[in-house]
């Protein structure tokens, strides 16, 4: 099958699934949480779970860009703006995930209008406001010579589009003038990176806040649980440029330097990682405060103890970490090592949230009233799962049809990194 017959069968199938996204979205608003496998006492599950994944996805991708916008690391400057592009719909799927778990999804708008200045959860909101605005001027200031070209060439709906995007600007009419903007566009991209920065640490260690602050919940209750967020986010961020940049650019294109910079990035992020979790879990375990110890031996030796052995440190630290060691590896080792990485950092997400919710805490509430609705018991059902497959191919179609649209893989001069022209609307 020819590359375009691929592409036209991958937007159906990632439409068909975006459907069903959009179905299991109207019948949560209308039928409520009860469709979930939630109790009142697991009041967070797999949406929850998602929605930390996401915007660690978000805030990692993020401040990998500020490395070449911000601290001018030129080597990484061909996954600068996917970077962006992933931080902006990481931070969408995120912002999806915690709306459908919402009990009254419509009282969001409550949350910037009320304010209340002692609340970690009205200040993270507003961080995300303006972090999804920083990154959306960063974008534009990125494409806007790009684009302006493409409303020259686009014609139809198209031109409208990148007329509508563009803004207005419009390509100066000698190089002077243009060499003029492009400084701009670098002041004003090293400016935005630096508010940007404090900004994206907010939007994920606010977010570690919000469980770290929770007293009852001993798991969490913890002042590393903000910064193991954060270098969660990092390694999740550095994972997905590895993933994305070795399966979007053919091999040939490919900067094997900048890939092996990026594994070693990871390494390095990921040993971080495991010191904190290491330091977390043990004193964990050796204080004996029943909740936490209890918590995690059942984590790491109960029912689940494959979600943290084979998932979390198997998928997320040893097979990557073993993958980017090979000195002569592929970029399609790289990629496994990037998609192996992502799913271990689900992994700890899930065991981030859920195990905490499974212990009683205090003995014999578990048996004091049954219910299904009051079990320390919680295994998402289908349409949980249904719900976050449809969700998250919105997102993934959502950012093909961005990338396959604008010039997120060009050069400024309209052409690809290998020199090739890009006559269409072709990202790579």
């Amino acid at each position: 099958m020819e590359v375009k017959g691929l592409k036209r069968l991958y937007f159906f199938i990632i439409g068909a699934f975006s459907l069903v996204g959009l179905w299991a979205i109207y019948y949560r608003l209308t039928e409520g949480l009860k469709m979930t496998a939630l109790t009142s006492n697991v009041s967070w599950g797999l949406w929850v779970v998602f929605y930390i994944f996401f915007i660690g996805l978000s805030a990692g991708s993020f401040l990998l860009s500020t490395m070449v916008y911000v601290f001018n690391m030129k080597q990484y400057e061909k996954i600068g703006k996917v970077a962006l592009l992933s931080a902006f719909f990481s931070l969408v799927a995120g912002l999806m995930f915690i709306f459908i778990d919402l009990g009254h999804p419509e009282r969001f708008w409550h949350a910037l209008v009320y304010r209340q200045p002692t609340s970690i959860l009205s200040w993270e909101i507003h961080f995300y406001l303006i972090y999804m605005l920083i990154i959306v001027a960063e974008l534009w200031f990125l494409l806007r010579e790009d684009i302006s070209r493409l409303v020259i060439k686009a014609k139809g709906f198209k031109k409208f589009v990148f007329k509508l995007v563009s803004i207005g600007y419009s390509i100066p009419d000698n190089s002077e003038k243009l060499e003029r903007d492009r400084k701009q566009t670098h002041k004003w991209m090293k400016i935005l990176g630096i508010i940007g920065i404090p900004t994206a640490i907010g939007v994920h260690a606010g977010t570690g806040s919000l469980f770290g602050v929770i007293v009852a919940k001993h798991m969490w209750n913890s002042g590393l649980t903000p910064i193991l967020f954060l270098v969660s986010a990092l390694v999740s961020g550095a994972a997905l440029m590895l993933l994305l940049y070795a399966l979007l650019v053919p091999k040939e294109k490919q900067d094997n330097t900048m890939l092996k910079s990026l594994g070693g990035l990871l390494i390095l992020f990921i040993a971080v990682d495991l010191l904190i979790v290491a330091a977390k879990y043990l004193v964990g375990l050796y204080n004996y405060v029943p909740d936490e110890r209890q918590v995690l031996l059942n984590m790491m030796f109960g029912e689940r103890w494959y979600i943290f052995w084979v998932g979390q440190i198997m998928l997320g630290a040893i097979i990557p970490i073993l993958l980017l060691s090979i000195k002569k590896g592929s970029s399609t080792l790289k990629a496994l090592a990037g998609l192996s990485t992502i799913l271990g950092i689900f992994c700890v997400r899930w065991n981030l949230v859920v195990p905490a919710y499974l212990e009683s805490p205090m003995p014999g509430l578990e048996t004091a009233f049954v219910h299904d609705r009051l079990l320390f018991e919680y295994t998402p059902n289908l349409f949980e799962w249904i719900t976050s497959l449809g969700l998250i191919s919105i997102v993934i179609l959502l950012f093909s049809l961005a990338l396959n649209s604008l010039p997120i893989m060009e050069t400024k001069e309209g052409k690809e990194d290998n020199g090739e022209t890009a006559d269409g609307v072709q990202a790579i």
